[in-house]
């Protein structure tokens, strides 16, 4: 596979976090009634139509893949799509997508631990100190108060994001060597349709019915086309791409940009208050990432 000029990589990955901060947007203004469950298969189902279509019509041809590259495909559908979509539209039902966006930009300390574990990569004072302010960072966003509470307390909705953060890790780890193999685009499409599957079957097992569906209005559709089109396809293939030349680390330290762009549209469009102790946490966390991903 031909290596892209290192410039336009991280335009590219920058182009990513900026998406993936309107998906926080797109999530929140779905309506709470729509169970996350099936919001997650219709995200997806736009997703695998799309990537679908670019193999087929740009006649790229469907790559034979060993069992071995198998049973790591289906572990990333499962953790990048299946688990992580449910948590994630679980969450925005409760929270803030600001307050998430500021969670999830923890990932790449998760990204780098998990490397730790999976492969013994080792971490750095510089990087072991950027994670140590990425905690400290996300327990100070925790501590901040519900709105209507006197109480600090954490929420389902923060559980359900630092669960996206955990399967998001496993995710980006996971699938640094079959992107080496069969390369990002086939990668991304087969783990798609695989975590789609999963949340098709879920669905009927879980009897959503076509009374649910008719929940959808335009405006949900148009939100689900974002997340899925660009949010999933195109932004899930170029996020691989980042990976494969800058590797976890690398391409994990750009979703320290996902809460700037999120809290700007969240701000702008939804209406939601920025409190102090957001501020403080995700100032500490943004400064946790870069330092942890300097050279």
């Amino acid at each position: 596979m031909k290596r892209r000029p290192s410039n336009f990589i991280f335009f590219q990955m920058v182009c990513v976090s900026v998406i993936w901060g309107g998906t926080f947007i797109a999530g929140r203004v779905i309506q709470p009634e729509i169970p996350p469950l099936l919001s997650a298969t219709v995200r997806f189902l736009f997703a695998s139509i799309s990537l679908v279509l670019v193999i087929i019509l740009g006649r790229l041809g469907w790559k034979r893949i060993n069992k071995r590259q198998l049973w790591q495909i289906m572990l990333l559908g499962a953790s990048g799509v299946f688990i992580y979509q449910i948590l994630f539209f679980y969450g925005l039902q409760i929270i803030p997508a600001s307050r998430a966006a500021l969670l999830v930009a923890i990932n790449p300390a998760m990204i780098a631990f998990i490397s730790f574990l999976l492969w013994q990569e080792k971490v750095s004072l510089k990087k072991g100190a950027g994670i140590t302010l990425c905690v400290v960072g996300a327990i100070i966003l925790l501590s901040d108060k519900a709105p209507s509470s006197d109480v600090f307390m954490v929420s389902k909705g923060d559980l359900a994001i630092l669960g996206c953060v955990v399967s998001w890790g496993i995710y980006t780890v996971t699938g640094k060597n079959v992107i080496k193999e069969i390369g990002a685009l086939h990668t991304v499409t087969y783990a798609v349709l695989f975590g789609t599957l999963l949340l098709i079957v879920t669905s009927l097992c879980l009897d959503i019915t076509l009374d649910t569906v008719s929940l959808f209005s335009l405006k949900d559709l148009v939100s689900l086309g974002y997340l899925g089109i660009l949010g999933s396809a195109i932004a899930y293939v170029w996020y691989y791409q980042g990976v494969s030349q800058l590797g976890a680390a690398g391409a994990g330290a750009f979703i320290a940009l996902n809460p700037l762009s999120a809290v700007i549209v969240g701000t702008l469009f939804l209406n939601e208050q920025i409190s102090t102790v957001i501020f403080i946490g995700g100032i500490l966390i943004v400064f946790g990432i870069l330092i942890a991903n300097k050279k």
